[in-house]
């Protein structure tokens, strides 16, 4: 039998189409890693808890909730508690600070770089 070659998850809560869509391109040239998105707070929680990612990044502005609240929740659950979580936001660094000290991992501004992102990658998925 083959081995998989799948071998971490991201989960990336996202309500907008356009840059789940340069994720998932950005993400064809590494297999290894599943991605699994959710498009509103309540789902990706939940998405959260039944595939405990290695990270989930995190759009701060959800049709349904706010980054902090959807922070608190994956907190307050032992099956997400560890994992790492990487704001993805347009907001203001005040706004920004607030998360990091929410229990944020890092934060990264929108529109995103590339490098960046990769280096996410490799931090939190190697």
């Amino acid at each position: 039998m083959k081995e998989s070659l799948i071998n971490h998850s991201l989960l990336y809560i996202e309500d907008d189409e356009s840059n789940i869509c340069l994720v998932e391109a950005m993400l064809r040239r590494r297999p290894q890693i599943k991605l699994h998105v959710a498009m509103n707070g309540r789902d990706g929680v939940r998405a959260a808890i039944d595939v405990q990612p290695g990270l989930i990044l995190l759009d701060n502005r959800l049709p349904d909730a706010t980054g902090r609240e959807i922070l608190q929740e994956l907190a307050s659950a032992s099956a997400t508690a560890a994992v790492p979580v990487v704001i993805f936001s347009g907001d203001s660094d005040e706004a920004i600070d607030e998360l990091l000290a929410s229990g944020a991992a890092e934060s990264v501004a929108k529109p995103f770089n590339i490098r960046q992102f990769i280096g996410i990658l490799d931090r939190y998925l190697a």
